[in-house]
């Protein structure tokens, strides 16, 4: 399993190195909308690899929403209020000053991801931080999976603990985890991305 998820993170990885900007106006205005009716929310701020999301947390902040974002913490993180300036630390994330964690309990989590599997679970940059965090999270909120260009496995490639979402945005995608993964034509028609079939045998 293990080789199957650093074959496919590779996939994904190489993937995601093209038309960030279009990508990630096409992916903030689907997210917008998500985001829109919620009042706790906690985002991230993205590598350059990921969605340029940056104009969607803006205006969400206008907007009188809270926004939280991770702070590397030991094997995980802790949620801060999002604040400038913003400092480069461990992973190459970039981070705001403030430290304290925040008390308020998030109503949504836009999670980033690498790809995602045919169980809809999370494959992530390999640090397992964000398994953590909601592992020891008392409870659950709508968790959206954020990816720049879509990326999903036909095959399970995931374990147990990867963590599973309410819903998928990718570019021009936005997918309820129904619990049917199902790759329906909707996916191919809309994704104009390229979907992962590992190898039989």
């Amino acid at each position: 399993m293990k080789n199957q998820k650093a074959e496919f993170r590779k996939v994904c990885f190489d993937m995601s190195k093209h038309n960030r900007y279009l990508y990630s106006k096409k992916i903030g205005d689907i997210l917008y909308k998500a985001a829109k009716p919620y009042k706790n929310i906690l985002l991230f701020i993205p590598l350059k690899n990921e969605a340029d999301i940056y104009f969607v947390l803006k205006r969400l902040r206008r907007e009188k929403k809270n926004i939280f974002v991770p702070l590397v913490e030991g094997d995980s993180f802790k949620m801060v209020k999002y604040s400038l300036p913003l400092k480069k630390k461990k992973f190459s994330i970039l981070e705001p000053h403030n430290k304290n964690a925040a008390l308020e309990k998030i109503d949504l989590a836009i999670v980033p991801v690498v790809g995602i599997d045919s169980d809809f679970k999370r494959v992530g940059f390999g640090k397992g931080m964000y398994d953590r965090f909601f592992a020891r999270l008392p409870y659950k909120p709508k968790i959206i999976f954020l990816q720049l260009r879509p990326c999903v496995s036909f095959h399970k490639v995931t374990d147990s603990h990867d963590i599973t979402a309410d819903e998928y945005i990718s570019f021009n995608i936005r997918r309820k985890n129904d619990g049917n993964m199902g790759y329906s034509r909707f996916f191919f028609i809309r994704s104009r991305g390229v979907f992962y079939r590992q190898k039989d045998g």
